[in-house]
C-alpha cells in the first residue's frame, strides 16, 4: 500500500495549496511498521510453547518427548512470527499496537524537528501501515485554538481509507477536511515562509 510518485505529488500539491492560504505547516509522514516487535515475538512464542507443553503432559509422561515438543514448538512459532511479521500483529491487542504507534509517532514529531518552527504551527499527519494506525499531532499554537478532539473525526475517516488500502485518498481527504478551520484560525501572513517540506516523508 505504498504511495507511488504520482500519488505523493498529489498529496504534496494538496499541502501546498492549503499553505498558500494558511500559515500552518503540514507534514505527511508514513511508516511501514513502528517496531520490530522482537520482545513480543519471543514472549508470545514462549507462551505458546508453555501451552503446548501443558497439552503434551496430558498425553505424554516422557521428559524426552516433552523436551522435543517444546523445542519444535518454539522454533516453529518463532520462525512463523519472525518471518511473517503480520501474523504477530494479528495476535497482539489493538490497544497495545496503537500505544506503541503513538509513542513512535510523537518521537518522530520531535526527531523530524517539527517542534522547531518559528510559528509553532506544525501539523503532522502520521500513518503506520502495518498497524493500521493514524494520528494527527499538532504543535503548541495549533493546540491553543484547535483542541485535539477536533482531529478525531478526521482520524477515524483516515483509518477507514488505510484499512481499505487507499492511503492517497486518506491523506487528501484529511488535509481537505481541515482546510476551513486552519484558514480561519491561521490565515496566511505577509511574511510567511515555508519552514517544512511538503513532500511525503517515508520513514
Amino acid at each position: 500500500m505504498y504511495l507511488n510518485e504520482n500519488e505523493k505529488q498529489q498529496i504534496s500539491k494538496e499541502i501546498e495549496n492549503l499553505e498558500k492560504q494558511s500559515s500552518a505547516e503540514l507534514v505527511a509522514v508514513m511508516a511501514k511498521q513502528v517496531s520490530s516487535y522482537k520482545f513480543e515475538t519471543i514472549a508470545i512464542t514462549l507462551l505458546i510453547t508453555v501451552i503446548v507443553s501443558l497439552f503434551t503432559l496430558i498425553f505424554e509422561n516422557d521428559s524426552q518427548r516433552l523436551f522435543q515438543m517444546q523445542t519444535i514448538s518454539f522454533i516453529f512459532f518463532y520462525f512463523v512470527f519472525f518471518k511473517f511479521n503480520k501474523t504477530l500483529l494479528l495476535v497482539l491487542p489493538k490497544s497495545y499496537k496503537y500505544e506503541k504507534a503513538s509513542i513512535y509517532a510523537n518521537k518522530q514529531f520531535s526527531s523530524l524537528g517539527l517542534h522547531k518552527t518559528d510559528t509553532k504551527q506544525a501539523i503532522m499527519f502520521f500513518v503506520s501501515l502495518d498497524e493500521k494506525y493514524v494520528e494527527i499531532i499538532t504543535d503548541s499554537m495549533i493546540k491553543e485554538k484547535i483542541t485535539d478532539s477536533y482531529w478525531q473525526d478526521i482520524v477515524d475517516e483516515f483509518v477507514k481509507d488505510v484499512k481499505n488500502d487507499n492511503l492517497k485518498s486518506g491523506y487528501i481527504k484529511a488535509i481537505k477536511a481541515c482546510n476551513e478551520v486552519l484558514i480561519k484560525n491561521f490565515p496566511i501572513q505577509e511574511n510567511d515562509k515555508n519552514e517544512l517540506p511538503n513532500d511525503v516523508i517515508k520513514l
